[in-house]
């Protein structure tokens, strides 16, 4: 028994120690707030549901999301270590309310890995999930564990809690306690998380609007609400429930609208102990709580959608539906994002087979790493060398965030195609990619790298390698590049550092691969090894001049102390000029310097300077200038030989915050010009020896050819030259020496490079030039002559030719993270899609012309909570806008006929088209969400447009305002406005015929008559016809037209006549408009003028309507002579009434005379039948008027009146005692009977003025005294001479001399002196008669001088009228101040 026990102590102390050993790894020291809730060595079942629900609360009830449940059990092994084990998980949806086709899946993924995790305070929780854990079913767990971390409820009201969302802000309120708070209530403002921001999704990169899911993120508020129950005795907690709501807030309405909510239970079963005290974790695995983003892929990988969705596009050219097109690209678009490499591989290879031009706009606005792989796959179908395809994955290098298979497809396609553009795209992915890791695919770049760069530098190109290019270019490429991403080769592969290095100290190798192998080390770090090998580089004497300045300025990069000493201190014995210029300058430039980025380089030039630099005879420079917002730096190398620099770069660098950031760099690197350059130029060159024997020739006369001689060459240095015999034939022969001269010389070389922003864009060598102008010259000749002719081709041999673009121009998305773990995607996309069918096809008798051009416009916003690779679900919203027309025609022709045919349309045409609706898409079907019935307006009106046709308005929406637990509209329901042109089906086709020949009419057809006619028809069960017809008299000048409508009984006609004829003599032209409908007359328009040396002419324009009795002419005639006479007079006819009116003027030298006549009659009782009865009735109404009773009194209106008119009656009397005038008006006054007089038979109006001004041909002279009258300018002190002084701005080239220039004496007269013409005798007068009223006036005054000075002033009025108060008379003459009054 002894020995059992001893036994028993022996196991339990090894238990002990083997659970110590595990506890020391986790290193626990302290609690966590979760140690009284979950204690230690227990397990905790509970129930956890959640799910999601999409839709537009407010307008539907209609929903989807995905729901989940599971057995959750917390195992406790040690305090604040858990270890969480979800079973029997159950995946359904809430449109369908059963299990997903995913559901055993999914239940297999969250069993499969247990997840372990501990917490150390309440913002400190760490989860340490297996590696195989895929991050879709992680958040999931996240959001588990996060439903049961609860804030300490101390005295504070709010804490800062971890959860899926990060750190975040919460809320409590303790609704029940008893020892312990027993029920208590949490919320949370979600955009008060650290973590929970917007997660940028796929976007097209061709978008003009993206990047903006920070902002669109805004526009969506979430909020969290939770409640929690304990076990008062236990502590544990029993049960939990979360509300968690996602609303967008445009269109929204008090909580109503496009809105995601996810829910949260928690119910609590058992527990039990457990004997398990292990907990072993890896903590460089630890993996923090909030949300991280999955990679977003469609549950079912399959290419069925996507070819579905490009067969409906491709089919929508011969439909009436073509508003889906924006909706269904984007579909496809989004398809393509949802596939895997594998699926997509696949699918791209079918869609290419089907339609090349879809499929590439497609994947060129997909934007996900698989399309970009895609998009390579694509590039390889690509047969020959294409400029196109370099082009292509350049530009795809340029795309940020780049992965392992982007990398991978860079690769792939270099060593398909190692040209220029893509190797420097491999490099620049790289440059992106590498962060310092050394990875598998890095590794393979730089193998690759490595392999090229040994096969370039071999002594002869391998036959069987598969990069057909020189070896020399090869290698000098492949270090350019690896000079673009040098740090990641640095860091995966030491073999092609040591190959670089041995390249930059060859000297086997051409210079320009040696210098290219020195600057690949611009952006690596400068190790011992490499330092040590440049600065060899660098103190070679016997090395090129360019290399070792390379090597000098890799070196300055980052040097120290002991290397800046060296370099200043080896100066002094530096027998290279160039060099030591350069490197003396560069030294100044540091020195003098104030960039604080260059301090620590400046301290050590100054600490090795001892005394001054020594002076230098080199031309090679280094140029620095600096300014507050950047500097610009230069260098410009010679050697010793050469006249031009071998080397010119530029570099410029903007400083912002006190950072300098790389702008651009240029640079230029030339050698072998140096021979051409003397052949050309030097003392034997052809120019400088043709023009000196010219110049020798020409004697005198050269003074030109002179002086550029002397700029070649200097006179003292140049040598004589005997002038040829025939100097035509010795520059024959210099030309001669020039060729053989640049032959025997080495080819020139150049290469130009460019950098942006620290990027290398690429290099061009001289070769590159000329290679680059024979390819653009090919694509020229290809897009400007082959392809607009077989595009012209193709549209004139077939009708059914189609040409449609897909643009999204704008996009943007992101995911949210929910408490649940599901993402929440919201995207905003919009889509233009405009195109047209048809073509043309022509022949010698027929032309056909088909053309239908569509445009439509769609807005698509996508909101909703999913989960990645199980569940699809989601609200869409379509907001489109559509327009398309239509034209197809065909043309027939023979000898004397066009005509053209167009076929009545068959199906609606929408010429103007907005729709909305909204979409719940769920387990891949689609349903549109049901219109609220509440203020539903569905109304269509049509209107006849045309025969056969009719055009319509329709009009759908539901006005929503009154409810106020209703979203704005257009969330309220389907919207659509169009207005559209619908086929009746009665009309099969319309035409249009032309037919034009020549008549002959009149007598015996000697009247010859051209005749056009067009005929519109339309044909069918409805059939209408209108024919126009247009003929013209060549004998008579006529020109004849013809309507004929017979729907609607219309038969007008025009005629137009020219005539001349002679009217007492005179010649007069005339013009004559006819209209009549069934030949009776309806409108004649005559115009007749003449005009005779603008002595005689007349101007006469005529309008008569039969119909309406009406006649109406203007004749103006103009008469000069001695004297001048104009006449205007109007006439119009109406019935029953004339008007005349004439104008006279005339003017001679004696007077001007102005007369205005009119009359206008009218026969009233024939004009206006029973005018008696109205007359009659207007005398009652005055009369019942009168005869009313005024309120208040026993007085009648006509009282008062008859009163009124005799207090007037009492008023004059006393004003005639004071003016005698009024006594004519007092004799004629009586009291009115106050009766309307009676009407007369005839009404009449007649007026006749006249205004006379007769001259007067005596004159007045008047002089008028002028201030210093008769003073000359030499009294008035005015200068003979004005000078004028020196101005001379040499700054903005203006000069003028000093100069005086003389001015002429004048006198100014005594007088002014003018004659002015004395007043004439002027007279105006006017009379006016009619039936009611009848008025004389006039007045004239002026010189009445006959022998004697005498003026005099008239005016006389007088009037009559029925009414004896308005009759009156008045007279008054004046002569020179003494009147007489009649």
């Amino acid at each position: 028994m002894m020995g059992y026990c001893k036994l028993y102590l022996l196991l339990l102390l090894s238990s002990y120690t083997l659970a110590q050993g595990g506890n020391d790894n986790n290193d626990q020291t302290s609690t966590c707030h979760l140690a009284s809730r979950f204690k230690a060595n227990k397990k905790y079942l509970y129930q956890y549901d959640t799910k999601s629900i999409n839709g537009v609360s407010g307008t539907s009830e209609l929903r989807n999301g995905p729901k989940v449940s599971c057995q959750v059990e917390i195992e406790v092994p040690q305090t604040c270590r858990f270890i969480m084990h979800t079973r029997d998980c159950a995946l359904s949806e809430e449109s369908v309310n059963m299990q997903a086709p995913g559901s055993e899946a999914f239940k297999a993924a969250m069993e499969k890995n247990a997840l372990k995790f501990s917490v150390e305070d309440v913002t400190s929780v760490q989860l340490y999930p297996e590696t195989d854990e895929p991050v879709n079913i992680l958040n999931i767990k996240r959001g588990i564990i996060s439903a049961f971390v609860v804030p300490v409820m101390e005295g504070e009201q709010s804490s800062r809690v971890s959860t899926v969302h990060g750190q975040c802000l919460t809320e409590y309120l303790e609704n029940a306690r008893k020892d312990i708070v027993i029920d208590v209530s949490l919320s949370r403002d979600l955009s008060q998380c650290d973590q929970f921001y917007s997660r940028e999704h796929a976007n097209s990169p061709l978008a003009l609007l993206q990047k903006l899911h920070h902002p669109m993120s805004k526009l969506i508020t979430s909020t969290q609400e939770c409640n929690y129950r304990f076990d008062n005795k236990g502590k544990h907690l029993t049960s939990a429930a979360c509300t968690e709501q996602h609303l967008y807030l445009p269109l929204s309405h008090e909580g109503s609208g496009l809105s995601s909510v996810v829910t949260q239970d928690l119910t609590f079963q058992s527990s039990k102990r457990t004997n398990n005290r292990v907990f072993d974790v890896n903590r460089s695995q630890s993996r923090p709580l909030h949300f991280e983003d999955p990679d977003d892929k469609s549950p079912v990988q399959t290419k069925d959608t996507a070819m579905s969705t490009m067969r409906d596009l491709l089919a929508l050219a011969g439909s009436d539906q073509g508003q889906k097109r924006t909706g269904l690209f984007h579909k496809l678009v989004s398809s393509l994002r949802a596939l895997r490499n594998e699926t997509l591989s696949q699918t791209i290879t079918e869609m290419l087979d089907t339609s090349v031009w879809l499929t590439w706009q497609a994947l060129l606005q997909c934007g996900t790493p698989e399309c970009t792989s895609a998009i390579l796959q694509a590039t390889r179908t690509i047969d020959g060398v294409s400029l196109e395809v370099d082009a292509l994955v350049y530009g795809l290098s340029l795309q940020a965030n780049p992965d392992a298979a982007r990398v991978r497809d860079m690769l792939s396609m270099a060593q398909r195609k190692p040209s220029k553009p893509i190797m420097y795209a491999l490099a620049n992915t790289v440059k992106k990619f590498h962060t310092g890791e050394v990875t598998p695919v890095v590794t393979e770049v730089s193998q690759f790298m490595l392999t090229l760069l040994n096969s370039g530098l071999g002594a002869s190109p391998d036959p069987q390698s598969d990069y057909p290019v020189e070896n020399k270019e090869m290698a000098f490429r492949v270090l350019r590049v690896v000079g673009v991403m040098g740090q990641a080769m640095q860091a995966v592969s030491p073999r092609l550092i040591d190959s670089i290095l041995s390249c930059a100290q060859a000297k086997h190798i051409s210079l320009s691969n040696q210098k290219a192998a020195i600057q690949a080390f611009r952006l690596m770090d400068i190790t011992d090894e490499i330092r040590k090998a440049l600065k060899e580089v660098y103190q070679d004497a016997h090395d090129h001049v360019e290399k070792r300045i390379a090597a000098y300025l890799i070196l300055m990069k980052n040097p120290d102390r002991a290397l800046v000493e060296d370099i200043v201190g080896s100066l002094a014995n530096m027998k290279d000029e160039q060099l030591k210029s350069f490197v003396v300058s560069h030294l100044n430039n540091i020195y003098t310097s104030h960039d604080p980025q260059i301090s620590r380089v400046r301290e050590y030039v100054e600490l090795a300077l001892t005394e001054n630099l020594p002076p230098t005879n080199g031309m090679s420079q280094n140029y620095r200038i600096e300014s507050p917002l950047g500097s610009a730096k230069s260098n410009i190398i010679f050697d010793g030989w050469d006249t031009l620099p071998k080397e010119v770069m530029l570099e410029t660098t903007l400083k912002v915050f006190d950072y300098n950031y790389d702008i651009f760099e240029v640079g230029v690197e030339g050698t072998g010009f140096q021979p051409t350059i003397d052949a050309l130029f030097g003392e034997r060159g052809f120019f400088p020896d043709s023009i000196s024997k010219v110049m020798y020739w020409a004697g005198d006369q050269a003074q030109i050819l002179r002086q550029v001689l002397d700029r070649m060459a200097p006179d003292s240095d140049r040598m004589r030259r005997q002038v040829p015999e025939d100097l035509l034939k010795d520059i024959a022969d210099n030309v001669k020496k020039l060729m053989d001269d640049v032959r025997r010389s080495e080819a020139p070389e150049a290469t130009a490079y460019l950098r942006l922003l620290g990027n290398e864009i690429g290099y061009m060598k001289l070769g590159d030039m000329r290679h680059t102008a024979e390819t653009l010259f090919m694509y020229f000749h290809f897009y400007i002559r082959i392809l607009p002719a077989q595009a012209f081709l193709t549209l004139t041999s077939s009708t059914e030719n189609e040409v449609f673009a897909h643009y999204i121009f704008m996009e943007n998305a992101f995911s949210l993270p929910t408490a649940s773990g599901f993402p929440l995607k919201f995207s905003l996309a919009g889509v233009v899609a405009p195109g047209a069918k048809g073509g043309l096809t022509h022949s010698p008798a027929n032309t056909e012309l088909s053309f239908m051009p569509s445009v439509g416009l769609e807005f698509i916003t996508q909101m909703g909570v999913h989960i990645p690779d199980f569940v699809e679900a989601v609200i869409e919203m379509h907001t489109n806008m559509y327009h398309e027309s239509s034209l197809n025609a065909k043309v027939t022709m023979s000898k004397n006929q066009i005509r053209l045919s167009m076929p009545a349309p068959k199906s609606n045409t929408q010429l103007l088209s907005f729709s909305n609706k909204v979409l719940s898409i769920a387990s891949g079907q689609t349903q549109i969400v049901p219109s609220m019935m509440e203020d539903r307006t569905n109304s269509a009106d049509c209107q006849p447009l045309i025969s056969g046709l009719k055009l319509c308005t329709i009009v759908r929406y539901s006005n929503a305002t009154s409810l106020d637990a209703a979203p704005y509209y257009p969330l309220t329901g389907e919207t659509r406005f169009a207005v559209e042109i619908q086929p009746t089906g009665e009309v099969s086709e319309y035409t249009a015929t032309i037919t034009g020949e020549t008549l002959r009419e009149g007598k015996k057809g000697r009247h010859k008559v051209e005749s056009l006619k067009l005929t519109l028809k339309a044909e069918g069960d409805d059939s209408s016809e209108v024919s126009a017809s247009l003929k013209y008299n060549h004998n008579k000048n006529i020109v004849t037209s013809e309507v004929v409508i017979p729907d609607y009984d219309v038969e007008a006609g025009i005629k137009l006549a020219v005539t001349d004829s002679d009217f007492k003599g005179k010649k007069m032209r005339g013009i004559t408009i006819d209209v009549t409908n069934k030949n009776i007359p309806q409108l004649t328009l005559v115009g007749r003028t003449r005009l005779d040396m603008m002595k005689d002419a007349m101007l006469q324009l005529q309008m008569i309507i039969p119909s309406l009795k009406t006649d109406a002419s203007v004749t103006a005639t103009l008469k000069k002579d001695e004297d001048v006479l104009m006449d205007l007079e109007t006439v119009i006819s109406l019935p029953e009434t004339s008007y005349q009116q004439k104008a006279a003027l005339k003017y001679d030298d004696d007077k001007f005379e102005l007369e205005l006549k009119s009359d206008l009659t009218s026969e009233i009782q024939k004009l206006i039948p029973n005018v008696e009865d109205h007359h009659r009735q207007l005398q009652q109404l005055i009369d019942n008027i009168l005869d009313q009773q005024v309120a208040m009194t026993d007085m009648k209106y006509r009282h008062i009146v008859t009163k009124g008119i005799e207090a007037g009656n009492i008023w004059l009397d006393k004003l005639t005692a004071r003016i005698p005038y009024l006594a004519n008006l007092r004799s004629k006054r009586s009291i009115s009977d106050l009766t309307l007089p009676a009407l007369p038979e005839k009404l009449f109006l007649q007026s006749d003025s006249l205004f006379r001004y007769q001259f007067n041909k005596e004159k007045m002279a008047i002089s008028l005294p002028l201030p210093l009258g008769g003073k000359k300018s030499e009294e008035l002190n005015i200068p003979n001479t004005l000078s004028v002084p020196l101005i001379d701005l040499p700054q903005i080239g203006l000069y003028i001399p000093a100069n005086n220039y003389r001015l002429p004496s004048f006198t100014i007269p005594l007088s002014l002196d003018f004659t002015a013409p004395l007043l004439g005798l002027a007279e105006v007068s006017t009379k006016i008669n009619s039936n009611l009223y009848s008025w004389e006036g006039s007045i004239s005054g002026g010189n009445n001088t006959v022998d004697v000075p005498s003026y005099i002033a008239q005016y006389k009025t007088m009037a009559q009228s029925p009414f004896n108060l308005l009759s009156y008379k008045l007279e008054e003459v004046r002569f020179r101040g003494w009147a007489c009054l009649s």
